[in-house]
Order: structure tokens, then C-alpha cells, then sequence
């Protein structure tokens, strides 16, 4: 198959494979309770008083993803590594083809309040592109925006990432930023806008690698910007007005309130018949899309320094991100304390980290305690670190010095004795 051109492309791809729900016409304060009990099963809602249907859950796992590029699932992080490792500028831009320009009206689209305590209705699938004033470097990621009317909003940015970083450079100069928005994106420039590539290394040419140089771009907002999107924004950061943001985090917790800047928009497009895309913060489309990206590139780190890495998993019981299970071939009796430390060192964010053999399933949270179980002893395979850098997700940190301590726990078996510790196999036939 080939890559997806579009999300309606993509949500085709996904009916097909039996992996997208139509739930027919719900009310806009009924979509966030129909996601969260969705399983993380792709769907669709038309909601009453819009003219826009409403997607859900359509990158929420590895399938989904592999469905989009038209490959095996086996083959999803390589295809994501390489691109990675090479971007690839379009060879040429096209027109929009989209409907528009048009007054911005952001009340016209189904977007939602997610959360009780939400400081209002956010626009949660946005991806933002930006080009630094200073060097010219381009950047696409993943922000949240809280609707104060029709064509204002409050943009979160977390501090010193580049969009932040590109924020600050036109504010110093006392200039608003330059920004396009999309939402309802082709499903593979998501997955890129997810990643926390180099700065200087554009995201959305890392997704016109992943579909093997297939995708359209136009010159838009002074940024190249790949089209098929469902809806289009073209706005500026202003340098010199702030608004209040409260909005749960990936973990499912509430996030401290804090003033982020005001975007302005001052034209929209749409594509005909258009499609909402929405993502619900927490859920397991929101923690498959920024795992995913952070699982390929630890693992292809630790694998620089222990070439008997294996797989990296950043399990559910950790939030896909605080902790992660390293699964290697063992070469050294040393290997294990030497996978934690390197984990922490290339991930702050984790906390912990369990390491097994590749007879264990890292995926399978059972057999990562049997592991614990049969061969980790505290005394002798415990690694506790204290004062180290932590993510400002985890509550129990520090939240000034954003500080914590971090575990890591040795549970492979002796390389002298591995018979002893592996798992009793039942006859099978004759």
C-alpha cells in the first residue's frame, strides 16, 4: 500500500481494517466521555449544531500508524529512524486547494471541553508551523489551544522547546510570530510533529521521508506547509498579550495553571466537507504519540552504546513516560547497570528502569514481575540515583528545582545460569 494522502484517506484505510467506530449524532459535551470509553478504538461522531463531523483516536497505536504508511507494523521503526536521520525537502510547492481565505470562526468548530476542571474548550490536535526570524530554521509540533472567541486563542508552549525557542526570538525583537495551523493533519506529519527532532531538523520533511517524498507542500505563513489538511489557520503569537491555560496533561492529571501567550488568526481555510480532528489529553492516542517517537530514538541511543539493546518499552502503568522496560541480549554482567544509567541520562524524563532479558515480553507487564520476581534481589540489582533531573508530569517531584530520585532495577538472570531461570516449556505433539 501507499502512503496516506489525507485523514479521510487515512479514515478509509481504518474502516476497512475494522479498526474505526461511526457512532452516529451525539451532543458536543457528549464527545470527551465517548472517547475516554472508546478503548482507543478509531472514531467518528457527527455532533449536533456543527457542520463538521468529529474524528477521534485515529493514531492511537502502532497499527494505526503502520496502516498510514502502507507497511508492516514490524517495519514501523525503521521506516521512522531513517526518516529521522534524513529529512526530505519537497522538491517543489504547490496551491492550497482549499476553500478560502475566509474570517477565522473558531465557534463554528466542534471543539470541545474536555476535562471538568479544563480552564475552557481547547483545540487539542493542533500542529503548529513556525520559522525562526533569526536563522530561518522551520519547526512543526504538536499545542494545545484553549478558544476565547472566534479567532483568539491561548497557545501552551513548554518552555525551551523550539517553538518556544522561536517564540522568544521574535518577542526579544518585540514582534508577534508568524504562525500556520493545522488541524485534522495528514495522520504521518502528525507522527512526526510528535517527535522532538534536532532543532534545525524540520519535522514535516521527516514525514515526507516516512511517505517516501509523496507529500505536497505549499509556501504558507512564510513556512512550507504540507497540504491535505482539514482546516488551516494562519495567525500570529502575539509578543505582548497572555492568557490563562489549565488543562489536563498526558498523565491524566491537571496541569498547574499558567499564563501562555495569545494567538491571533486572521484567516481560515478548509478543505470541502471538511473533517474535526480532536485528541483527548491523557488518553491513548495522546500517549502513543508522544511515546512512540521517544521509544525509537532511546532505543536507537542505548543501542549506540549496548549493541545487545533489544526493545525499549515506555509502559501504560507509567503514563508512557515516566517509566520504561529495556529489553537486551546480555554480554557483560555490567550491561544492565550500564542500560539504566545511559536511560536516564538520554531520557530525564523517566524514573524508572526495569531491565530484562529477550526471553521476557517488555511489553507484557506480567511477565516483567515474574522477572522482578525470579530474578532481581535489592540488595544486589537496585540502582537508586538522588538529585537528578525529572519531568515536571510527575507531581512527586520537586516542582522548583524539578528534581527527583530514580530506580533502576537489574532483573535478568546470571549469564552462568540462565537455564535455571528460564520458564518451563510444555510438550507439544509427539
Amino acid at each position: 500500500m501507499e502512503p496516506v494522502r489525507s485523514l479521510r484517506e487515512h479514515l478509509l484505510r481504518l474502516r476497512e481494517a475494522g479498526e474505526l467506530r461511526e457512532l452516529g449524532q451525539a451532543g458536543l459535551g457528549d464527545v470527551p466521555s465517548l472517547i475516554a470509553e472508546s478503548g482507543g478504538m478509531a472514531g467518528m461522531v457527527s455532533v449536533r449544531g456543527y457542520a463538521a463531523p468529529f474524528a477521534f483516536n485515529t493514531m492511537s497505536s502502532r497499527r494505526h500508524a503502520a496502516l498510514a504508511l502502507g507497511i508492516e507494523e514490524e517495519d514501523l521503526r525503521s521506516r521512522f529512524l531513517e526518516a529521522a536521520a534524513k529529512p526530505r525537502a519537497p522538491e517543489s510547492l504547490g496551491d492550497l486547494g482549499m476553500r478560502g481565505p475566509m474570517e477565522p470562526d473558531l465557534e463554528a468548530l466542534p471543539i470541545p471541553k474536555y476535562y471538568e476542571r479544563d480552564a475552557g474548550r481547547y483545540i487539542t490536535s493542533a500542529i503548529v508551523f513556525a520559522r525562526d526570524p533569526d536563522g530561518g530554521t522551520m519547526n512543526a509540533s504538536f499545542h494545545r489551544i484553549r478558544v476565547l472567541d472566534g479567532r483568539r486563542g491561548v497557545i501552551r508552549m513548554v518552555e525551551n522547546r523550539h517553538l518556544h525557542r522561536i517564540y522568544m526570538s521574535a518577542r526579544e525583537r518585540g514582534e508577534d510570530l508568524k504562525i500556520a495551523v493545522e488541524i485534522g493533519a495528514n495522520p504521518i506529519v502528525e507522527l512526526a510533529a510528535a517527535y522532538q527532532a534536532p532543532f534545525g531538523s524540520y519535522e514535516a520533511w521527516i514525514a515526507n521521508a516516512m511517505a517516501g517524498g509523496s507529500l505536497r507542500f505549499s509556501d504558507f505563513a512564510g513556512v512550507d506547509v504540507p497540504l491535505e489538511t482539514e482546516v488551516l489557520l494562519e495567525g500570529r503569537i502575539r509578543h505582548d498579550a497572555e492568557g490563562e491555560d489549565a488543562m489536563v496533561d498526558m498523565l491524566g492529571l491537571y496541569d498547574r495553571p499558567r499564563m501562555q501567550p495569545v494567538v491571533e488568526f486572521d484567516r481560515m481555510y478548509v478543505s470541502e466537507g471538511f473533517v474535526f480532528r480532536g485528541l483527548l489529553a491523557g488518553g491513548p492516542e495522546h500517549r502513543f504519540l508522544m511515546s512512540f517517537p521517544i521509544e525509537v530514538k532511546l532505543e536507537r541511543q542505548l543501542g549506540d552504546v549496548l549493541p545487545g539493546v533489544r526493545r525499549v518499552v515506555l509502559t501504560e502503568g507509567g503514563g508512557r513516560w515516566l517509566h520504561a522496560v529495556i529489553q537486551i541480549e546480555k554480554r557483560l554482567e555490567s550491561d544492565p547497570r550500564t542500560a539504566i544509567i545511559a536511560a536516564f541520562t538520554f531520557d530525564p524524563s523517566l524514573k524508572m528502569v526495569v531491565v530484562v532479558d529477550e526471553d521476557v515480553d517488555p511489553e507484557d507487564p506480567e511477565e516483567v514481575e515474574f522477572a522482578l520476581a525470579t530474578r532481581f534481589q535489592p540488595d544486589r540489582d537496585l540502582v537508586i540515583l538522588e538529585g537528578m533531573r525529572g519531568s515536571s508530569l510527575d507531581p512527586s517531584s520537586d516542582q522548583a528545582t524539578l528534581t527527583t530520585s530514580k530506580w533502576g532495577l537489574d532483573a535478568t538472570a546470571p549469564m552462568d545460569q540462565r537455564d535455571r531461570f528460564r520458564r518451563a516449556a510444555v510438550v507439544r505433539g509427539g
